[in-house]
């Protein structure tokens, strides 16, 4: 890996100090400046404000079950209050098992639907933007989404994300996880929404998804990556949990072995539960012209997120 430019992390998580601290120890060796960072407390929000001064942009974690239990009005008082706590913008982890977590149908409470236009216009009006994980992996809607009380089709809910962001054209939206779409297959649809909806970039969380979809076929993920790297975040989706150095490095390298490197079968540095029992998963770099990585890297994220950088 040569690349020395700068490098924006846009998507990490905070849940314990400690692990917050081993992260910042990996980030930099690693050559990470800065980074977005969704905080799941006010506390750890604090502690990282407190210890690391300027490294940080804070977005506030909404979770996607709590609509369904609790209805929209205290996320309505969340966001009114927001900014005051020192946050710039809002993350909802909104994937299907959220639904299941709620026991709530497929239908209930969709974030396209009318019943939530008020969340997202209370994000338009206090200029407040918007991180969204609705979606999940292929392999998740075999292994894990069957019982159809909650869950349907990953077509069901791409159609739902889709709804969301051409429904709110003034919102500015970070998709998390590529938009749920870095399989192979899904890259000509994903295409289509970069080319019909201005309004949002994806990041590249998490690196086990990442790697093991887009290293299936070099040729036109490469070519994908490079044609549509004005709309590219990096971000690793490390989550500051635990002390484990090898978890942050793992997650970190795997990336950085993809968009970097020519490597070819190189095993991912860390256990990929869905690949585990066939064979595990394997990174095929895209060696990308430094440019790109640029835009991915660093330019992208000082675009989007020009008032807090």
């Amino acid at each position: 890996m040569e690349y020395n430019g700068v490098i924006f992390d846009a998507h990490t998580h905070a849940i314990d100090a400690n692990g917050l601290d081993m992260l910042v120890e990996i980030e930099t060796v690693f050559g990470i400046n800065q980074a977005l960072l969704i905080c799941h407390s006010q506390e750890i929000m604090s502690y990282a404000e407190r210890t690391y001064p300027g490294r940080f942009i804070y977005a506030k974690y909404f979770s996607g079950s709590s609509r369904f239990t609790e209805g929209v009005g205290p996320m309505l008082k969340e966001i009114a209050t927001l900014k005051s706590e020192g946050y710039h913008l809002a993350k909802m982890q909104s994937a299907p098992m959220m639904r299941g977590r709620a026991s709530a149908s497929p239908e209930s409470l969709r974030l396209d639907s009318n019943e939530m236009a008020c969340f997202f216009d209370a994000l338009i009006d206090e200029g407040v933007p918007f991180m969204l994980h609705l979606s999940d992996p292929d392999t998740y809607y075999t292994i894990n989404y069957a019982d159809r009380r909650y869950y349907t089709s990953k077509e069901r809910d791409l159609a739902e994300l889709e709804g969301v962001i051409a429904r709110y054209p003034s919102l500015r939206f970070q998709i998390a996880h590529f938009a749920a779409q870095p399989e192979i297959h899904r890259l000509e649809n994903l295409a289509r929404w970069f080319e019909t909806y201005p309004n949002f970039n994806v990041d590249t969380g998490s690196a086990r998804w990442m790697t093991r979809e887009l290293s299936k076929d070099s040729r036109k993920a490469r070519s994908f990556l490079i044609k549509y790297s004005d709309r590219l975040h990096f971000g690793t989706d490390c989550v500051a949990f635990t002390p484990d150095r090898g978890y942050y490095e793992g997650r970190h390298l795997a990336l950085r072995l993809l968009l970097e490197t020519d490597v070819r079968n190189e095993p991912l540095p860390f256990t990929d539960a869905d690949t585990a029992e066939t064979g595990g998963t394997f990174i095929n770099g895209h060696n990308l012209p430094d440019s790109v990585l640029k835009r991915i890297y660093w330019e992208n994220a000082e675009r989007f997120f020009s008032d807090y950088l």
